[in-house]
């Protein structure tokens, strides 16, 4: 089989590698799309401690059943499947007996593993490659009516709604989204789904803003061409909006959100753009009793995305800005990085 494979910063390699059998519980998916991540971008650059090469990169995937292992019955998963079943996987390959996984936290598992990255339990080819081996119980069979182009943004989807999630109640609140990038934009629409009234939506770009108007923001802040934190202050006379989800992950972004958000509100850190933050605000943080609640990945919430995209309630087509064959991984990974890109959800596929 084909793999694109990371092999230095800027640099993927073409090889041709054995097609991976199956073991005993596990499935052989053959790939058909794969959503490059943000995170994709910090391994290709040699940023990532969780992209070490070589590694194919590749965790937002589907595809279709391609080989069973060893005693696979195909009832393993929440929907039962078969060779030649359209799949999504569920990326999480938790190790399902330490304290985190009993607790029903796998998405914290110090053992998991999870294609395409490098975790401490080991790093795991993923998928931008022809095909995948995983375990058979991560497999969620998808209907026809649902592309493998929007299968493969299951994944980010399910983040954005684990974020959305932790604002606490928002139904009928006034919530902000800081950032308007994919992740930023699947907190926004899971805000809505969870009932938030009024969805503020904050960027640098108006292209991304009026994406997230589209998509449901009421009211969309380029936080270039005003201040953002007085406009949200104004839209809520004073008081701030109820919750906030950093989808940034800078100081900037964090703080901002502190700042716009009502006392003894909640602020959900979903991205990750720095791994430390300087100039943390950190007293008036404590001096208004604002939540910080941290979100990472996914519990349940992956598995709750094929109802919700069939019941229309997510728009996946629209962030999909360019499809590509999978050939054109180190070309468009260059484009993301280089700043000057105005992709929102970058496709690849292969035949």
């Amino acid at each position: 089989m084909k793999a694109y494979v990371y092999t230095a910063p800027f640099t993927i390699e073409v090889q041709e590698r054995p097609t991976p059998q199956p073991g005993k519980g596990e499935v052989r998916v053959r790939v058909k799309a794969t959503s490059i991540c943000g995170s994709d971008t910090g391994g290709f650059k040699g940023t990532s401690a969780m992209r070490v090469a070589p590694l194919v990169m590749g965790h937002e995937f589907s595809g279709v059943v391609d080989a069973l292992g060893e005693g696979v019955t195909g009832k393993e998963a929440r929907w039962p499947f078969q060779v030649g079943t359209r799949v999504v996987v569920y990326p999480n390959i938790a190790c399902g007996t330490c304290e985190n996984c009993q607790a029903g936290l796998p998405n914290i598992c110090d053992n998991r593993f999870i294609p395409g990255t490098t975790m401490p339990a080991g790093g795991y080819d993923g998928a931008f490659s022809d095909y995948v081996v995983v375990p058979a119980e991560n497999m969620i069979a998808i209907p026809d009516n649902i592309s493998f182009e929007e299968g493969s943004m299951f994944e980010p989807a399910s983040v954005g709604l684990r974020g959305a999630k932790m604002m606490g109640d928002i139904k009928d609140k006034t919530v902000v989204a800081f950032g308007a990038g994919p992740i930023g934009l699947m907190t926004l629409q899971s805000a809505k789904i969870l009932g938030a009234k009024t969805i503020i939506s904050v960027d640098l770009s108006d292209e991304r803003l009026a994406l997230a108007k589209k998509l449901g923001a009421a009211v969309t802040i380029n936080s270039k061409n005003e201040d953002a934190v007085k406009k949200v202050r104004e839209l809520t006379g004073g008081n701030g909006a109820d919750a906030s989800a950093d989808c940034v992950g800078i100081a900037v972004s964090l703080n901002s959100c502190i700042a716009m958000t009502k006392n003894g509100g909640t602020v959900s850190m979903v991205g990750m753009g720095q791994a430390k933050l300087d100039g943390f605000e950190y007293k008036d943080c404590v001096a208004r009793e604002i939540n910080l609640k941290g979100s990472y990945c996914y519990v349940d919430e992956l598995y709750d995305i094929k109802d919700l995209l069939a019941g229309g309630k997510y728009d996946f087509k629209s962030m999909i800005t360019s499809v590509e064959p999978m050939n054109q991984l180190e070309t468009k990974l260059n484009e993301l990085i280089s700043g000057n890109s105005r992709d929102v959800k970058v496709i690849l596929t292969n035949d």
